[in-house]
């Protein structure tokens, strides 16, 4: 049993213009994918903000309530 595979054909030659084009359109790929990732992260980013935001008034009427209770008993 042989152990090492076939050395697979080398692809024929390209074009240097032709490859440029694919270079050129896989650049143009990444980029509207980076930049969905990006819209996607600034989503994310809102919402957690506005989570946090909603947790700050949260606390701060937890505190104004315990400041109330402190005024009220001293």
């Amino acid at each position: 049993m042989w152990w090492f595979r076939p050395k697979p054909k080398p692809e024929p030659e390209r074009d240097v213009a032709e490859r440029l084009d694919d270079l050129e359109d896989d650049v143009k790929h990444i980029n509207r994918r980076f930049t969905r990732l990006q819209q996607q992260v600034t989503r994310w980013a809102r919402e957690y903000d506005e989570d946090l935001d909603d947790d700050l008034e949260d606390e701060d009427e937890v505190l104004s309530e315990i400041q109330k209770r402190r005024s009220a008993n001293g």
